[in-house]
């Protein structure tokens, strides 16, 4: 049986590790050759083995580099063909409060979790727009938001900020986009047990945040699993400029 996402060429940033990596299995294993990008292509190497060289390459990148971005992009169409689907992963948080955060820092979230988003969605549509819309009418674009662009989480503003803005850049983009067929959408989580948050999860911090979940509980990698394949499907044919909030309720404690 074809899998839900059969036939796509679908790129995921910030895929050495964490929701990156499990975005790129769950693709794969549902049907689409897979690019994975990230800075430690040691990690991505691992990954292509996992998954088979026949199906998934490994491209290191930096994506706040619009020349890297572009070499990628030009990498995954030799090996697989057009991207028409893109996980915009990419991303980092910080540990400090608006006080005491340099500017420095605040620029580098901002041009990761933003910037970066932007750049990579844009080389995207622009090949699908030159392609035709026999091909720019499967495109799908998913940007890796957070339940944080909503709600405000003490002491990481530059990180709340950041998401909240990506989310907005998808309706921008979906608007502007729509008349070429391609749908932008956000995937908010919440909360997620990875290895990147494993040590806060097991601390103070982690105790605190799910005892004041309504379901006194954390989501493991699985938990998106559903609304990422639905994005990127052909049942999301209509479904553009939505920022979905997978987040068991976290964010109404």
């Amino acid at each position: 049986m074809a899998g839900r996402v059969a036939g796509r060429v679908a790129l995921v940033t910030g895929a050495s590790s964490g929701l990156g990596k499990r975005f790129a299995q769950v693709l794969a294993a549902e049907g689409a050759k897979v690019i994975v990008a990230a800075r430690r292509k040691d990690r991505l190497d691992d990954l292509v083995e996992e998954i088979g060289a026949s199906n998934c390459l490994a491209v290191q990148c930096d994506v706040t580099d619009e020349a890297q971005v572009v070499a990628m992009y030009d990498a995954a169409e030799t090996k697989f063909g057009l991207v028409d689907t893109v996980i915009n992963n990419a991303g980092m948080t910080h540990a400090n409060n608006a006080v005491t955060q340099d500017i420095a820092e605040f620029r580098k979230i901002m041009d990761l979790n933003v910037t970066s988003v932007w750049c990579v969605a844009r080389e995207a549509a622009r090949r699908l727009i030159k392609a035709g819309p026999e091909n720019s009418h499967n495109g799908r674009i998913v940007n890796i938001a957070s339940m944080a662009g909503r709600i405000v989480i003490l002491n990481v503003t530059a990180y709340n900020t950041s998401k909240a803005a990506c989310a907005h850049l998808t309706r921008s983009l979906a608007r502007e986009w729509a008349r070429y067929g391609i749908n932008v959408n956000a995937l908010s989580p919440g909360y997620v047990a990875t290895e990147l948050t494993e040590e806060w999860l097991n601390g103070e911090g982690g105790a605190k945040a799910i005892g004041k979940s309504p379901r006194r509980r954390i989501m493991d990698e699985t938990s998106l699993d559903e609304a990422l394949l639905f994005l990127c499907s052909d049942a999301a044919k209509y479904v553009t400029g939505t920022d979905v909030l997978v987040d068991d309720a976290q964010s109404m404690g």
